[in-house]
């Protein structure tokens, strides 16, 4: 019943296991600001998207909106995926490069942020990882919740596929969906 659940809140994004990428925000994604840094000689692109409308649950902030809050979503222990669906479209990622993807984000020194209604690609080589924030607040995302997220998601899929949907316990202050699969 929950798994129903998390692929009707999908599709209410516009997400299907088909249409995970590169449309994780719908067509009305903009891309904001764009980024690179260089990792085993191979190129690690990050790419900050809008997601116009995905706080669909319309809730308020938790927070005074007078003073800007950051949730921390570092502590990938505390937010783990609750429900993956697995992506078995025939463009895969090849695990090779979602490994040195994930070295690669685990190596940054800080971490990424990610306004409320946005998403950050994480691209290298045929891999891309997206974080999308649905919550109200800002998140300060560590490279380690990427590892973690992926490795649980590509985990979770291996045998059949590698690229899935992983969604989040969706609350104020964890309300986010990942994806791993091909650019």
């Amino acid at each position: 019943m929950k798994l129903i659940l998390l692929v009707t809140f999908a599709s209410v994004l516009g997400l299907t296991a088909s249409s995970l990428l590169p449309t994780a925000c719908g067509s009305n994604a903009n891309i904001l600001s764009e980024s690179s840094f260089t990792h085993k000689g191979a190129e690690v692109k990050l790419t900050t998207i809008s997601c116009p409308g995905s706080d669909v649950r319309g809730r308020s902030s938790l927070v005074n909106p007078t003073k800007p809050q950051v949730v921390s979503q570092c502590d990938a222990v505390a937010n783990p995926c609750i429900s993956i669906v697995c992506d078995f479209r025939p463009e895969q990622p090849t695990l090779l490069d979602c490994n040195d993807l994930t070295i690669a984000l685990e190596g940054l020194s800080d971490p990424i942020l990610i306004p409320p209604s946005t998403g950050v690609n994480a691209t290298l080589g045929t891999c891309t990882y997206i974080y999308v924030n649905l919550d109200t607040v800002e998140y300060s995302v560590c490279g380690s919740t990427f590892g973690t997220l992926s490795t649980e998601t590509t985990t979770d899929c291996f045998g059949t596929s590698i690229a899935g949907l992983c969604f989040s316990p969706q609350i104020p202050g964890n309300d986010w969906f990942f994806t791993v699969g091909a650019p």
